[in-house]
């Protein structure tokens, strides 16, 4: 792996919950790490390249892996994701701690609307905070994640807590007062009742996430293929690639950017492909927002570069 790319992060967290300890070789500052890369992709760098046995897997999903694991001794299980921080693998504790981080700053958020607008209802306020945690869970998913769906189910009962709270000081601050958008008894209860819809809707969506397929698909010029991937992320109709998947010198770094609202600074590259150069052709999200969490490290294409995910890939 190159250590400091974001989809080998996202795999070295996705392999720590699922309690898989490794052994990692740094491509960009180790010779033989990277000819043996090279050797995997012929005689391309893609990363992360995962070896277990005699088999490469080139960007591999965590379920690729413990498959590939699997095959090679039928009895192998996976030890508990503590029992790997005791032997050397990553806790999740740091992830866990920044979801929780998002958790206060949405609460945050609401505290500072509320001293600026101090005579407006808030009913709707603990719904949204409820919602906040395990929907942020379910966008760092990947499906065949063994414990994605016990994560899930903790962020639930954590942003409903926590939503439970925020109703609490809310009625004893006088902020619920006021007529209630359901007619469902008072302010406060409503408050309640619609904080455990947020929640069960919110982890609801999370879980969906953990069964879906992924799609396969490729992207091409004419006729030359720019990107060929199993695990493709569709966002407003647009298909997301593995940046991984792109043929590498392919994107070339651009200078423009521009912003969406709910998913943050857009990223565009040139695509060069077979002496052809399309300006801006790709589009990629290096920090997305936590609502769009799925596309980090996925890159898209236009500017009449066409896109078919159409193949189904593995589940």
């Amino acid at each position: 792996m190159a250590a400091r790319l974001p989809l080998c992060g996202s795999l070295r967290r996705g392999l720590s919950r699922a309690g898989v300890v490794t052994t990692e070789h740094d491509s960009w500052s180790s010779t033989d790490a990277a000819a043996r890369v090279r050797a995997a992709n012929a005689g391309d760098e893609t990363v992360p390249t995962v070896f277990v046995g005699d088999r490469d897997l080139v960007n591999p999903s965590v379920r690729q892996v413990l498959d590939a694991m699997t095959a090679i001794d039928p009895d192998y299980r996976p030890p508990s994701p503590s029992a790997a921080s005791r032997t050397g693998g990553r806790s999740p504790t740091t992830t866990t701690s920044q979801r929780l981080g998002w958790l206060l700053v949405v609460a945050a958020l609401w505290y500072v609307l509320l001293v600026w607008r101090p005579t407006t209802t808030w009913h709707l306020r603990p719904l949204i905070l409820a919602a906040a945690w395990p929907w942020v869970v379910g966008q760092d998913t990947s499906p065949g994640d063994p414990s994605a769906r016990r994560r899930i189910r903790l962020a639930g009962v954590g942003g409903l807590g926590a939503a439970f709270v925020l109703t609490g000081i809310l009625s004893a601050a006088g902020r619920l007062d006021g007529p209630t958008w359901t007619g469902s008894g008072g302010p406060a209860v409503e408050a309640l009742l619609l904080s455990l819809g947020g929640a069960a809707g919110a982890t609801a969506l999370g879980l969906l996430r953990t069964v879906r397929r992924t799609t396969g698909g490729s992207a091409r010029l004419g006729d030359s293929q720019v990107a060929a991937s199993d695990d493709v992320v569709r966002v407003e109709g647009n298909p997301y690639f593995p940046l991984t998947s792109v043929a590498e010198g392919v994107p070339q770094p651009s200078d423009t950017t521009s912003l969406c609202p709910w998913k943050g600074v857009e990223s565009y590259y040139d695509v060069h492909v077979d002496g052809q150069v399309v300006p801006d052709g790709a589009f990629t999200y290096r920090h997305p927002t936590p609502l769009a969490r799925r596309i980090k490290g996925r890159v898209a294409f236009w500017q009449g570069i066409k896109s078919d995910p159409t193949r189904p890939g593995p589940g």
